[in-house]
């Protein structure tokens, strides 16, 4: 047993939860940020530990690694807290217990990040700028500006009810505080992403209070400021297209000039925000786009070898796609031969244009809108991707084609919501959703191509349209093996846009 093994049994049997590693893997595999959704878990064990609070409630910062039946293992930030049975946070909090039915005794354990006091304690640790040794490291927090760190009342701690890789916290009306799940070895995506972008003088972005690091480069928490008047940008396009299919009720049939006239009309709210949108992403790549020489933010041209090597990529995840026993895919291998050919189309184009840092997962659901316009969030990447993956250098289209995609998501997911998918009345409506998302998605890359101008990071027009299209099929394909992992009623949305797309 290596030594921090031992440091780590001994915290564990002195607090007498020696033995909760099964019961902390079965909780990781029913979280959204766990990203463990239909696969087996061979493995749970704890790798790192420090004591935080010993009584009242026992607090615990732990690193759990949970391997699967593939080989791979992931590190999660999983904090624990300890609390006698009948204590209220079991009834305020249900979603944060982890039930452990061969506990040594009676007790309550629970993921601590649900816990206020946990909170507090957090953001006391980034505005002092403690430094936390734990049982094989150490995890240091930091603020540029301590002072900016006034909680108010921490009785208005609320958790949001959303679905990504990390727990988010509104800390009273000041403090936005997001706590990562998977922690990575090596530099990481978020932390870079947002701090040369920071530096490169780019203002869409959520202000940074303080951060927490798992030494030597590992993020946390991140503690940014609270956006107040803030809607995220899939709520204002749900609320927008929940009114034109209101209207298309009343209306029903109607030809693609008429449905298209409709969403004109009645949605140039949401258009002009699309637009704006569009600037935003384009003033995005443009700054990342300037990263200095020589670093891991440097811009690298764009090559034949590069869009080959896209291609193979692109066809080998479709075929290890279509590999899989899921009968919901057999349409989809019907086709595989038109959308492998969307893919060989970028082979031989003319390449132009630049590599640069990307967000890597860009959709509405990343975005703000403030009273000053639109804010982007959450520079992760794709969460089923490796983080080397994450931090590859990469077309700016791949980031586009993510937000045209996210307008066609956000058009199906209002139909879902408010009919059957497979009714008479979706399929009215889903003819206006699509002359709304492809009204949007028009918006947007207009907006973005007057904002890009004749700087040179993308390719001459006819191959910028070919690899985009290119990369928005990638991302269907994508979508659909996430979706049969954590949502399957939603795999018809990016398997109608693959069909749709072979056929034409």
């Amino acid at each position: 047993m290596s030594a921090y093994d031992a440091a780590v049994t001994g915290i564990l049997r002195e607090h007498r939860i020696e033995g909760c590693e099964e019961a902390l893997g079965a909780y990781i595999a029913r979280q959204r940020w766990g990203g463990a959704q239909g696969r087996t878990i061979s493995m749970t064990a704890i790798v790192d530990a420090a004591v935080i609070s010993a009584s009242a409630p026992v607090l615990i910062h732990t690193l759990t690694a949970v391997t699967f039946t593939d080989g791979q293992t992931t590190r999660y930030a999983l904090p624990l807290g300890i609390r006698r049975v009948g204590d209220p946070i079991s009834e305020r909090m249900p979603d944060f217990m982890i039930p452990w039915p061969d506990a040594p005794r009676p007790m309550v354990l629970y993921d601590a990040v649900g816990d206020s006091t946990y909170i507090e304690w957090l953001l006391d640790a980034v505005r002092e700028q403690r430094v936390l040794r734990t049982t094989s490291g150490s995890v240091r927090f930091s603020s540029p500006n301590p002072e900016a760190l006034d909680t108010g009342s921490l009785s208005s701690v609320r958790h949001l009810r959303v679905e990504q890789s990390n727990t988010s916290v509104e800390v009273g009306d000041a403090i936005f505080l997001k706590h990562l799940r998977r922690v990575e070895t090596g530099a990481s995506q978020e932390l870079e992403m947002s701090d040369a972008l920071e530096a490169a003088g780019f203002k869409h972005l959520a202000p940074m209070l303080g951060r927490a690091v798992v030494e030597p480069a590992a993020p946390l928490v991140l503690v940014q400021r609270f956006l107040h008047n803030s809607t995220e940008g899939w709520a204002l396009a749900l609320t927008s297209l929940r009114d034109l299919y209101a209207n298309a009720e009343s209306i029903g049939h109607a030809d693609p000039a008429e449905r298209r006239a409709m969403v004109d009309e009645q949605d140039a709210a949401f258009l002009a925000e699309s637009m704006r949108l569009g600037r935003v992403i384009a003033e995005m790549h443009l700054a990342l786009a300037s990263g200095a020489p020589g670093t891991a933010m440097s811009p690298a041209r764009l090559t034949e070898e590069s869009l080959n090597n896209w291609a193979n990529t692109m066809t080998g995840e479709l075929d290890r796609l279509l590999a899989r026993d899921e009968s919901a895919l057999d349409p989809l291998r019907d086709v595989r031969n038109a959308v492998v050919a969307r893919f060989d189309q970028i082979r031989g184009l003319s390449p132009g244009g630049l590599l640069i840092r990307i967000h890597g997962d860009l959709h509405l659901g990343q975005l703000l809108r403030i009273d000053t316009g639109w804010v982007i969030l959450d520079f992760e990447g794709e969460p089923d991707r490796t983080a080397a993956e994450r931090r590859q250098l990469s077309s700016p289209l791949r980031d586009v084609a993510a937000m045209l995609r996210s307008f066609d998501y956000a058009a199906a997911a209002a139909i879902i919501e408010r009919t059957a998918p497979d009714s008479a009345e979706a399929e009215i409506l889903r003819g206006y959703g699509e002359a709304w998302a492809d009204a949007n998605r028009d918006a947007f890359w207009s907006s973005y191509l007057e904002a890009i101008g004749s700087q040179p990071i993308l390719p001459a027009p006819g191959p910028s349209l070919v690899l985009r299209r290119a990369f928005e099929v990638q991302k269907a394909v994508y979508e659909i093996g996430y979706e049969l992992g954590h949502r399957p009623a939603w795999v018809p949305i990016p398997l109608r846009f693959l069909l749709r797309g072979a056929s034409s």
